[in-house]
């Protein structure tokens, strides 16, 4: 039966019903293709660099060269192992840090828009050149800030929008330092902050308010080789249980690592790690877990920025065992570029991603006993003085 006044057309109560029930059915398969597409789409792997200029800062997201403009500026060069970009678990928020305005950017899903810069006259990435690095906590609810030129930290709150509030700063007890780069446990219950000219590392516990508590200092200025060659920890891995936090080591004395556990009271048992290596990189920077590595036993690779003649950049493959705990050096492997200098390391599946400065990211296979095979470096054409890059989805 129809009727035709308003432009109606009514079916029998019974017809409708079965009629919303189909459209429900429909719907639910749409959903489900929905979430199959994002599911299938979400295996390729997104990088995002900080470019790092200092005449207007970006960020560059691959594949697809996609630049979002910060509105601040970059410092064009920093220390090695600085860390200025991070994204939330779900990809909802994109942060960069304008190590040259002393600020950082904030941009939101789905097109990434600017949301704004944020920053507090207590903090200060700049005052010195060597920059800072910025940390997500594994829930995304707060963002650690390591900033040298205030030598200190800030923390912030990450708000529903991805603009970020103000939390407070923290200056560590151990004393003054550039006291970056930083690290949060896969926990999200500490923080670690390396501190390089005291030979030292410190842990802050993270409340559930975010705010931090000072917990204890571990230094390695009298351990192993260190009264020798220096003990300098810088860019910091953490085993996915929370226990262990592994640091570069950047001395140009002799390739090393050092590690410290880490517990209830804080850090402890620090330890010193020989890298020497057949390829003869030198100066490490950064270290980055394999997975099996992250979960206890398995590769543990090492980034070495080479310094002159003779002394070039590569990476370095340690065996990684956490009990009981040791660090084996398996092989070593040149990076591409003639002077060596590179960052942060990360990886997506069995590829491992390099930042190469000034402007280049390094792609290499993982293969089964932990080398690393080239493949081929891609340019990024923004890129000032790249360090900084992080992998979206992180399969480890």
């Amino acid at each position: 039966m129809s009727n035709e006044e308003g432009g109606l057309s009514c079916q029998p109560v019974t017809n409708q019903k079965e009629n919303n029930q189909m459209s429900r059915i429909l719907l639910l398969l749409q959903l489900v293709a929905l979430v199959a597409a994002l599911c299938s789409t979400s295996v390729a792997q997104h990088i995002l660099t900080n470019d790092d200029n200092p005449s207007g800062n970006t960020a560059t997201s691959f594949p697809g060269d996609v630049v979002l403009h910060t509105g601040g500026k970059g410092l064009g060069g920093g220390y090695l192992a600085n860390t200025g970009t991070a994204i939330s678990s779900n990809a909802h928020c994109v942060f960069v840090a304008d190590t040259g305005s002393d600020d950082i950017a904030s941009f939101v899903a789905p097109a990434y828009g600017l949301v704004g810069r944020f920053s507090n006259p207590a903090l200060n990435f700049s005052a010195n050149g060597l920059g800072g690095s910025i940390a997500l906590a594994p829930n995304s609810k707060f963002l650690y800030g390591g900033y040298s030129g205030s030598s200190n930290i800030g923390a912030w709150a990450v708000n529903s929008n991805c603009s970020l509030t103000f939390i407070a700063a923290y200056v560590p007890s151990i004393g003054a330092d550039f006291f970056s780069p930083l690290a949060v446990t896969p926990n999200g219950m500490s923080l670690i902050v390396s501190a390089p000219d005291l030979e030292a590392a410190e842990v802050f516990r993270i409340n559930a308010n975010g705010t931090l508590t000072d917990l204890n200092s571990v230094s390695w200025a009298g351990v192993g080789m260190c009264p020798t060659v220096g003990c300098f920890p810088s860019g910091i891995d953490i085993t996915a249980d929370s226990k262990v936090a592994v640091f570069g080591n950047g001395t140009l004395n002799l390739p090393s690592a050092l590690s410290a556990a880490i517990g209830a009271g804080g850090l402890s048992n620090p330890q010193f790690w020989d890298l020497s290596n057949s390829a003869g990189v030198q100066n490490d920077e950064v270290p980055w877990f394999s997975r099996p590595g992250a979960s206890g036993n398995g590769f543990l690779y090492f980034g070495m920025s080479g310094f002159g003649p003779g002394a070039p950049g590569g990476e370095v493959t340690a065996k990684f065992t956490e009990f009981p705990l040791n660090i084996v050096v398996v092989n070593s492997t040149t990076i591409s570029t003639p002077d060596g200098l590179q960052g942060a390391i990360r990886s997506h599946g069995n590829l491992m991603y390099v930042a190469v400065y000034p402007n280049t990211i390094d792609t290499f296979k993982i293969n089964s006993n932990g080398s690393l095979t080239f493949i081929n470096p891609t340019s990024d054409p923004q890129g000032v003085a790249l360090l900084s890059l992080s992998v979206y989805p992180n399969t480890r």
